[in-house]
């Protein structure tokens, strides 16, 4: 006997008892596939299969014909759970699986009720985020009002960690050769000058923390006599104008000066601007302009998936 014969008798059977007054109507019936002895309302003996969906649209609502879906695009996007059914039609215990794969963008997931009914997320809430990496699952409560569905996990993709560049400049003088890039520096009047070639820009798709990574190396090229002054030099990295805490500070005797210092720093959303600077002061605070040219140049700025 084929599986579909056996539960298509096991159907027939169930319906005669029921048509004939021999089974009373509130008796469970637990079904089986692929099983004879079900030990459950629905018993599967093998494999189960669910809806599998890409989805690359901004805006999405779900609905019966989904079950998991992965969320893979450049952008942000909003994905809104069915409105909660009263009555015949209610789907309590509907489970979707959401996974974010949208290339180091966001995922918002609310309830399309125009915030009429909410997610409970340890506390009740309008609605999730879902970072990249990131896997949700929610299960509908059966209710109509209030909160209508349950966050039952929010945990990070199983994967390998891997290093994206987002900022890499180099330079470095030729081989017996004078440096063609000069900048004066004249302290104390002057603070925090841009090192010449020391600024890039980069972009965040979200909120991340990424890792900064600078070395540079300075020649005096106006020398005085040794004794003539003792300077010490502060180098400092700066995101959007704004100094980020990365800095170093050496003191100098001699016609050259090296800086290399690393750090991590959080950035929200965004294009940001990045640069080194470089102040000065001696031991007598006398207005000194000084001239300085690169040797070498590194600025990198890395982050971790």
């Amino acid at each position: 006997m084929s599986q579909k014969d056996f539960i298509m008798k096991q159907l027939f059977l169930i319906l005669l008892l029921y048509s004939t007054g021999m089974m009373p109507q509130n008796t469970a019936i637990n079904t089986g596939i692929n099983t004879k002895n079900p030990g459950s309302r629905l018993t599967v003996n093998g494999s189960f299969a669910g809806d599998y969906k890409i989805v690359t649209d901004q805006n999405t609502v779900l609905d019966d014909s989904n079950f998991y879906i992965a969320y893979s695009t450049y952008s942000k996007g909003t994905m809104r759970l069915p409105k909660a059914i009263s009555g015949p039609g209610n789907f309590k215990g509907r489970i979707y699986g959401i996974k974010n794969v949208s290339s180091q963008t966001g995922l918002t997931i609310l309830p399309d009720a125009s915030n009429l009914e909410k997610i409970d997320a340890a506390g009740d809430v309008d609605f999730i985020e879902v970072p990249y990496g990131y896997y949700a699952e929610l299960i509908s409560k059966g209710t109509t009002t209030g909160t209508t569905w349950e966050l039952s996990m929010l945990v990070p993709i199983v994967q390998n960690s891997t290093v994206r560049n987002l900022l890499n400049i180099t330079s470095a003088m030729p081989k017996n050769s004078s440096p063609q890039s000069r900048f004066t520096l004249s302290p104390p009047n002057v603070t925090d000058v841009v090192i010449p070639g020391s600024r890039g820009s980069l972009y965040a798709y979200e909120p991340q923390t990424v890792f900064l990574n600078f070395s540079v190396g300075l020649g005096l090229i106006n020398f005085f006599s040794p004794g003539d002054y003792y300077h010490f030099y502060r180098c400092e990295l700066f995101i959007n104008n704004t100094p980020t805490g990365i800095f170093q500070v050496v003191q100098e005797h001699s016609k050259s000066i090296q800086f290399s210092m690393s750090g991590a720093y959080d950035l929200p959303a965004g294009t940001h601007t990045v640069e080194a600077r470089l102040s000065s002061w001696h031991d007598f605070g006398q207005p000194r302009n000084m001239t300085y040219g690169i040797l070498s140049l590194l600025l990198n700025a890395v982050r971790m998936n």
